[in-house]
C-alpha cells in the first residue's frame, strides 16, 4: 500500500503540472486541463490520507518556483491547491458535498486574500493596481496563444477588442468572478471524486438529483438584479458581483433538475454524457437551465405528477 501511495503521489505531481501548465506546453487546448488540475491532490487525500495530498501540493509550490512565475505559483495555490486539500478533508468528516465543497470555496478564498494581501504589501502598490496588473498577464497570455495558433493579423486584431472588452467586465466582476471560479472548480473536482470513489471512500449528502438552493437565496438574487438598475457605481458594482457568483449557483440547480429527468430515462450512458456537454456550451440551453434552477423553486419541476386519466 504505502508503494502503491509513493507512486500514485509522484503520478499525481506531474499530472498536476501538466493540468496547470498546459496552456503554455500544448497550446489552446490545455487550457481544459485546468479544471483537471486539483483532482489528483484531492483523489490521493480522500483515498491515501491528508499527508498525500500535501505532498503534491507542496512538490507542486516547489516545482512551480522553478518552472513559472511567481503569478502562477500565486494563482496555483489559491485556486486549486487549498481547495484540493480542503474539499477532501471536510469530505472525509462525513460533511454533506455542498457543505464541503461551501467550505473549501471559503477557505479558499480566504487564503487568496491573504496571498494578496501581502502581495501588495511586498510590491508597494495598491489592491487594484494588483488585479489589473493579474488581468494583464492573462491577455497577454490569451493573445500569444492565439498568435502561436496562426491566426490572421485580421482576426488577431478582432480578437484583441474582443479580450480587452471581456478584460474590462472582469476588471469590474473581479471578486464575483473569481469566487465563481473556485466554486466551479471545487464542484468540477467534487464531481469527478464522485466518479472514482470506487470502494475506497464515501461521499455523504443530499443526491444530486434532489439538491436544491436554501429558498432564502432566490431574495438575494432579485435584490442583486435590481441593483443593476440604480445610478451608483458602487451599488451597481455590488450587485453585478453577486449576480456572477449566484448565477451559476441556480445553474447548478437547474443542473440538478435535469438529472432528476435523466434518472427516469434509459438512455446510455454516453447519451446522458453528451446531453450535459450539449447543456454546458450550447447557446441559449445554459440560460434555460439558468432559469429552469431559479423557477424551480416555485415551480418544483421534480414534484411526482399525477397522470390524466
Amino acid at each position: 500500500m504505502k508503494v502503491q501511495s509513493a507512486l500514485l503521489t509522484a503520478a499525481g505531481i506531474g499530472v498536476t503540472l501538466l493540468c496547470l501548465l498546459g496552456v503554455s506546453w500544448i497550446g489552446s487546448a490545455g487550457a481544459f486541463l485546468n479544471l483537471l488540475t486539483p483532482l489528483a491532490a484531492a483523489y490521493l487525500s480522500m483515498r491515501f490520507g491528508l499527508r498525500s495530498g500535501i505532498v503534491v501540493v507542496a512538490v507542486t509550490s516547489a516545482l512551480l518556483l522553478q518552472l513559472a512565475t511567481t503569478y502562477t505559483l500565486l494563482a496555483y495555490f489559491g485556486i486549486f491547491g487549498v481547495g484540493s486539500l480542503l474539499l477532501p478533508l471536510f469530505l472525509r468528516q462525513q460533511l454533506p458535498w455542498d457543505r464541503a465543497v461551501l467550505y473549501a470555496t471559503i477557505g479558499s478564498t480566504i487564503v487568496t486574500a491573504v496571498l494578496m494581501l501581502l502581495a501588495v504589501v511586498a510590491a508597494g502598490i495598491n489592491f487594484q493596481t494588483l488585479i489589473d496588473q493579474m488581468i494583464q498577464v492573462e491577455v497577454e497570455q490569451a493573445m500569444q496563444i492565439y498568435r502561436d495558433t496562426g491566426f490572421s493579423e485580421s482576426q488577431l486584431q478582432n480578437m484583441q477588442q474582443i479580450i480587452e472588452g471581456l478584460a474590462e467586465f472582469i476588471g469590474k466582476s473581479f471578486y464575483g468572478l473569481y469566487l465563481a471560479s473556485i466554486l466551479v472548480v471545487q464542484t468540477f473536482c467534487l464531481l469527478l471524486l464522485q466518479r472514482l470513489k470506487g470502494n475506497w471512500y464515501q461521499i455523504s449528502g443530499t443526491p444530486f438529483a434532489l439538491w436544491r438552493l436554501p429558498s432564502v437565496l432566490i431574495w438575494v438574487l432579485i435584490a442583486a438584479g435590481f441593483t443593476l438598475l440604480v445610478p451608483v457605481e458602487a451599488v451597481s458594482l455590488i450587485g453585478r458581483n453577486l449576480l456572477v457568483v449566484l448565477l451559476p449557483l441556480y445553474f447548478l440547480q437547474g443542473m440538478a433538475v435535469v438529472n432528476s429527468f435523466l434518472q427516469k430515462k434509459p438512455y446510455p450512458p454516453l447519451v446522458k454524457g453528451l446531453i450535459y456537454l450539449l447543456l454546458l456550451i450550447l447557446n441559449p440551453l445554459p440560460i434555460i437551465i439558468t432559469c429552469a434552477g431559479v423557477f424551480d423553486l416555485w415551480i418544483d419541476f421534480r414534484r411526482p405528477r399525477q397522470k390524466k386519466i
